[in-house]
Parts: C-alpha cells; structure tokens; sequence
C-alpha cells in the first residue's frame, strides 16, 4: 500500500496536472468553430496526438509500478507507443509552427521528404531500439538508446523552427507569430533540457500541455478571429483563409455582401440596430449557404467558395438579389429595407493582377474586393469583374505611383482662382486648388480623382503637408496680404478634417511661415461636415480659438442637412454650381422652382448671419442676379479659370489697382 501511494502523490502528479491542462484546452479550442484553414487541421492533430500521448504516458507509468504483473512485451509496447506518440506530438508542432510562421505554406518537397523521414526512421527505430526501465521504490522512468534517439530527433526539430522562427522575426509581417514561436520553443528547451538531465522527473506531458496553453493563446485561438458585433469571423480570419486558399493553388470565389446604408442606419438606430441586422444577414447566409461568414469591414459580409461550387454561383446571386428586395427586421415594430449590392470575384480568373506568391497578396485581393465597387460602373445588384473594372483598377494605382512619386520630389502644383468680393469691389479672397504635375502618364487628373486614392492609401496627410506648406509659402513670400488678399480658401479632406494631429501641424506651418490665421480660410464639403461629427467639430473649435474661419463648401451636393449650419460654426457657405445654373437654363421646366430654392436659401443663410459665395459663376446675367441677392463673395470662371502662381500675382495687380 506505501508503494501505491508512493506512486499516487510522486508519479500521477504531472500526468493528472497535464490532462486538467489538457481538458481546458481542448474544451476551450473545441467549443469554437474552427477556421478551414491548414494550420487548424494540423493544430487538431496536435490536440488528438497530445491526448494519446497522454493516455500511453499513464499507461507506462502503470506498466512500471506493476512491472511484475505485466507482461514484457506489452510494456515495451506501451513504451513505443509514448515514445511515437511523443515524437509525433512534437513533429505536428513543428509542422504547424511552420505553417503559421509562413501564411499556411504547405511543405516543400524537399520538407516533405525529411518529415517522412524523419517519422520512417523513428518507426523504425522505436519498433527495434533497446529500452531499460529504472525501477526503485521512488522512482520508475526508462531510458536508453529508444529514449536517447527522442531526445536526438527532437532537438534537430526544435534547432530547425528555432532557425526558421529566426529568419521570420526579421521581417516585420511575420515578426509577431515568430516571436510566439521562438518563446514556445525556448520554453520547450527549459522542460527538455530538466528532463534529459532529471529523467527521473516525469513531466515531458506537463511540458506538452504547457506548449499547447502558449500556442493556443498565441497562434491557434479561434477566439482571435471573430467579430464581437456580429458574431461573424473577422478581417484577419478572412485573410487566413485566402492565404490558405492560394496555398492550395485551386480556383475559388469570393462573395462580398455589401451593405451601403449600415453607417446611416447605426447614427439612426446606434449600434445594436446594426448588430440586429448583421445577425440576421449572417443566420440567412449560413442557412442558405452552409459556409463560414466572415466581415470584411464594418458594413459587410464575406462568403469565400471553393471552385466546384461554380455551378452553383448563379444560384447564389439570385437568392440574395430576392432577399435582399425584402425587408428586414430591427424589431417587432421596425422592417427596413437595405440598399446592398454583391461583389463577385472569381480567383484567378479576375485577378490577373495579382501574384499569389508574393507577400501580402491575401490583403491585396482582399482591397481589391473591398474596392470593387469603386472600380466598377455598374449600377446592377451583383458587381462583376470585366475589363473595364480592371482598367479602373490599374488607372487607380497608377494614381497611387504618382502620388506617392508627387510627396518624395516635389510633383505638385498649387493654381489659384481669384474670388470677387462684392462689398469691396475687388479680388479680396482666393481657393487655391492642388494639381499634379505629372500630366504625361495619364493626362490631367482631377483633385475629385486622386484625393480619394490619396485617403484610401494613407498619403492624405503627407499631401496635405505639401499643399499647405506650398500656399504659405507663396503667401509669405508675395506678400498677399499687401495685395490686397483677406483670405486664402484651401480645401480640406475627411481624413485630414477629423486627424487628431491636425491643429497642431496647422499652428506649426503658420507660425513657420509668419502667416496671419485670420487670413486662412478651411474648406469643408457638405458631406464631410455631417458625417465627421465630434472629431470635427473639436478640430474646427481648436483652429478657430487660434483665428482660422471655416466655410462650408458645396452646399447642395450633399445631404443638404439645414441643422448641420446651426451646429457647425460655419462663417461662410459656398453654394454649388449645379443651384445656380437651372435658374438660367432656358428650356428647363422648373426653372422656376429652381429660381425659389436658390433665392430662399441665400434668404435663409443671410438670416443666420453668415457670408454666401457662389461658385460656377460664367457670365454678367448670373453676376448681376446674385449680386442683387445680396451674395458676398462670387467664383468662377466669368473672372477667372484656376491659374498658376505667376498668372495670378499678375492678375492681382491688374485688378486690384
């Protein structure tokens, strides 16, 4: 009975410890839907190898307290099958740390053959090699040749990852999962390296089980790759999955559900009306289509198809056309009906762009998918790639090339259009308008073009630091204000409208450059002041406590949001051009009503005590009629086009005498 307890309390220990370490981590893992990805399956051989390693690890511990009543063969074998499990266990780590390390690679041929080998030549040896077993009423354990070739083949696996995990941290896109995976492997050192030197000590399953905490909540948590809003599977699941796709080097398809409104809808029903809707988007989807949702971004979902469900791809569409022309529910009160459109990508048939073996290729396609309907022109519910989307595509990142080539080597240009002040009679105020100076590749290029290229690639603000630094400096060094310039327009983007940095470069260039703050004037279009919100609005106050002014630009285009001039603080509204010119068209039937908006909104904003520019203005009738409304400021073409620096210095001395 002493011998019994003996081996209850000093052999068991680890072993029980191990399994509860074991249970948690497979409930925890399990419990969760898994990503079909090739690391996944590899981590599930890892779990189902680690419980039967485990269960032989008991097992021999059992053969060895009860040697005399076991037969020899079975302890030999029972001792195989821990050592092969062992072995095993640790080969699928290998694997799967290579596999992780490497965007769900597969192995090369030539890590193909060493595996094999590897697990040949440990069959071979386990089924042959001697063991001993050391058998003392305080300690039972094995050893020998068996044993000493475990130790062997797991230290050139571990050197091997150690190696490989090396070279990945250098990069910087592989540098986290490295990280993991050199402290999963120096960990393993500590344990391998206390049990070769303490066999006695039998805890290599608490060592297994210990790697398997670290790579779970490092590399393998499912939990890493959901969406807590929706439920769904998230951006980074998403691009596994693709990197594991092109792994595969098969067809397959991209569905993208698309849902515009679902930024208006959570400013009107906040977000758990959202949340609803993504639910009940995500439930259709998986019931009709028995395939893992994934968000692409916050206002869709993403369905990615195997190639032989080609035939059925048609199908598909149709569905979600016909139910997506249905409405869906908030709550028992509330049915609303989503403006949503697919886009359907087809790999590799509509990628030709694309090289799948490069780095970062998986977020490549994936911005491609996103963007599709920026480069589309199609006005149907399903987005389809045909050759007019790919020119779009490869216009765009030609914009992109020249950007980024503008901001290294000085490849912009700032053109003026003066603008009438009509109080004082003169040219008292001015936009300066950004151009590229590259018209060779493409032609002109237009700031409506290339400033959304410039938001979506992270270079709005190293532009915007061009744009401002070059029209203080042409104010300071002509001395406008001497001129007789009160004001200098510059547009502002959305990205730079609500950059928490803003104010701050707009103190420092205007200080640099001695420039008067009352003399900068901000330009904001009607669709940003609306959907910015807070982040503006704290911006806007921050620079025009400093003595900035702001004006609202394009009012009319946009969502024509009244409340939005009471709120904002606004000194200046610029009307569009598309109010002004039906008043004048001549066959326009309701040139009438057009006349009764355009007089009764400068009516409106005069009221509210704040300045009106026109802009668009192209001959005397227009000019006379707004300057018998009352306008203050008038733009356009009737005085002048957008010029260059020069031209326009010499404008103001011309008219302004």
């Amino acid at each position: 009975m002493g011998f019994l307890n003996t081996f209850i309390f000093n052999h068991l220990r680890f072993q029980i410890a191990a399994t509860v370490v074991l249970v948690v981590v497979e409930i925890l893992y399990f419990s969760r839907p898994q990503l079909r990805v090739h690391s996944a399956k590899i981590f599930n051989c890892i779990m189902i190898s680690a419980a039967v390693y485990l269960a032989f690890d008991y097992a021999t511990v059992f053969s060895l307290v009860y040697y005399d009543q076991f037969p020899k063969w079975l302890v030999r074998l029972l001792h195989q099958g821990f050592i092969f499990g062992f072995e095993a266990t640790f080969m699928f780590i290998y694997i799967f740390l290579d596999v992780v390390s490497h965007n769900q690679r597969r192995l090369t041929v030539t890590e193909k053959i060493f595996t094999w080998a590897v697990c040949f030549i440990s069959l071979i040896i386990v089924a042959i090699a001697p063991i001993h077993y050391s058998i003392t009423p305080d300690n039972v354990y094995s050893y020998g040749p068996m044993v000493d070739y475990v130790y062997l083949i797991i230290t050139i696996l571990t050197f091997s990852t150690l190696f490989k995990a090396g070279r990945g941290f250098r990069q910087v896109e592989t540098r986290r999962v490295s990280s993991y995976v050199l402290f999963s492997m120096l960990l393993w050192i500590v344990f391998g390296v206390t049990q070769l030197f303490i066999p006695q000590i039998l805890f290599s399953s608490v060592s297994i089980s210990t790697m398997l905490v670290v790579l779970l909540i490092s590399l393998g948590n499912p939990a890493e790759y959901f969406d807590k809003e929706s439920g769904a599977f998230n951006y980074d699941a998403l691009k596994l999955v693709v990197s594991d796709k092109f792994n595969k080097k098969k067809p397959f398809f991209i569905i993208n559900i698309d849902m515009e409104e679902l930024t208006k809808l959570r400013k009107q029903t906040g977000d758990q009306g959202v949340i609803k809707i993504l639910e009940q988007v995500k439930q259709f989807v998986i019931e009709q289509f028995k395939q893992p949702v994934f968000q692409l971004n916050h206002h869709s979902l993403t369905l990615v198809f195997n190639g032989k469900y080609e035939p059925q791809m048609e199908t598909y569409m149709r569905i979600l056309f016909e139910r997506f022309h249905e409405s869906w529910e908030i709550n028992e009160h509330t049915k609303i009906h989503l403006n949503a459109h697919v886009d359907y990508v087809r790999y590799p048939t509509d990628t030709p762009f694309l090289d799948p073996d490069a780095k970062g290729s998986a977020s490549q396609l994936l911005e491609f998918v996103e963007l599709c309907h920026t480069y589309s022109d199609e006005a149907d519910f399903v987005h389809r790639v045909d050759t007019k989307l790919l020119q779009n595509r490869t216009r765009q990142d030609t914009i992109f090339k020249i950007l980024q080539e503008a901001i290294r080597n000085d490849g912009i240009e700032m053109y003026y259009q003066p603008i009438w002040d009509v109080q004082e009679q003169k040219f008292s105020n001015c936009e300066a308008l950004v151009r590229l100076k590259d018209d060779k590749t493409l032609g002109f290029i237009s700031p409506e073009e290339f400033i959304p290229v410039a938001e979506r690639n992270f270079l709005i603000m190293p532009l915007s630091y061009k744009i401002f630094e070059s029209v203080f400096r042409f104010m300071s060094s002509q001395k406008l204000f001497e001129r007789g310039l009160m004001h200098m327009e510059v547009n502002l983007s959305a990205i730079e409208s609500v950059d928490i940095g803003f104010p701050a470069i707009m103190k420092e260039l205007l200080e640099k450059y001695d420039i008067n703050p009352s003399s900068l004037n901000l330009e904001i279009t009607e669709s940003i002041a609306i959907a910015s919100g807070r982040r503006l609005k704290r911006n806007m106050q921050d620079l025009i406590n400093h003595g900035c002014s702001f004006s609202m630009d394009d009012f009319g285009t946009g969502y024509s949001n009244l409340s939005q001039l009471v709120r904002a603080d606004f000194s200046i509204i610029k009307i569009d051009k598309s109010l002004l010119w039906p008043v004048f068209e001549k066959k326009n039937p309701n040139k009438e009503n057009a006349q009764i908006l355009l007089e009764n909104m400068i009516f409106m904003i005069k009221k509210m005590g704040l300045k009106i520019v026109v802009e668009g203005v192209e001959t005397k009738d227009q000019l006379e009629y707004l300057c018998d409304l009352g306008v203050d400021y008038i733009q356009g073409y009737y005085f002048s086009k957008p010029i260059k620096e020069q031209e326009y210095l010499e404008f103001l001395n011309n008219s302004n005498k």
